[in-house]
């Protein structure tokens, strides 16, 4: 018997009003993600990647269609169901990391788990692994400013799934970094959400990085398409 998606969009729409224009953004987008399955979603500025990742994500709500997350649809949800499904199962990762300044590594990480009720030594706990395994067990006293652009980032993934969220959605994670340190980021991400079985799609302008993805997809006229990687259209 075939698993169920962790996240499936089906027929998902959502157009925009520009004074007397409508901007259709999403129109029939499909899309399934697998446990384990990295995404890369690439598409020119404009065509509606981070709307798609905030509908995905539970930020906005569809117009039309449905984003079921591991099997529950999300439409008819109210808001609080919706936000706690959010905290629990999806982790955002954004193009800038967003680090609390006066904190640690350590302590940047163990934020999401302390808010969720975890207790102090098991949130550290959990921070301190999450940054072993981002290559950064160093690094862990270390305040944001004390951090490469490229650590900030690998800190900023930590943080997103220290709650084990089952879907990651990173909304071009590597896009303020050279292109060493955005393939170490990105292996870095893709590495995590594999191993811990989630899924994840991260959009990006980036084609060699999109290369490492398990599968490329690419929005056109407001759908989701298979990527060739061959065409580099931007």
């Amino acid at each position: 018997m075939a698993k169920t998606p962790l996240l499936r969009l089906s027929g998902v729409t959502r157009t925009y009003h520009d004074g007397t224009t409508d901007i259709h953004v999403l129109a029939g987008a499909d899309l399934e993600i697998a446990p384990g399955e990295v995404v890369a979603l690439v598409g020119p500025s404009g065509a509606g990647k981070s709307t798609l990742l905030h509908l995905a994500g539970l930020l906005e709500r569809v117009q039309g269609g449905e984003v079921e997350l591991e099997g529950v649809a999300t439409s008819r949800l109210n808001d609080r169901r919706r936000t706690k499904m959010r905290r629990r199962q999806i982790g955002y990762v954004y193009q800038f990391h967003n680090l609390l300044p006066e904190f640690s590594a350590l302590e940047n990480v163990a934020m999401p788990l302390i808010i969720a009720g975890s207790s102090l030594p098991v949130s550290k706990a959990r921070a301190a692994e999450l940054l072993d395994l981002m290559g950064l067990a160093d690094r862990v006293k270390h305040r944001p400013g004390a951090l490469s652009g490229g650590e900030q980032q690998r800190v900023a993934i930590a943080r997103a799934m220290a709650n084990a969220p089952r879907m990651i959605l990173a909304d071009e994670p590597t896009g303020n970094l050279d292109p060493a340190t955005s393939n170490t980021v990105f292996q870095a991400l893709a590495k995590l959400i594999r191993e811990q079985g989630s899924g994840g799609i991260i959009a990006t302008h980036n084609y060699d990085l999109a290369r490492k993805a398990d599968r490329v997809v690419t929005l056109v006229d407001g759908r989701i398409l298979p990527h060739d990687l061959s065409v580099q259209s931007v």
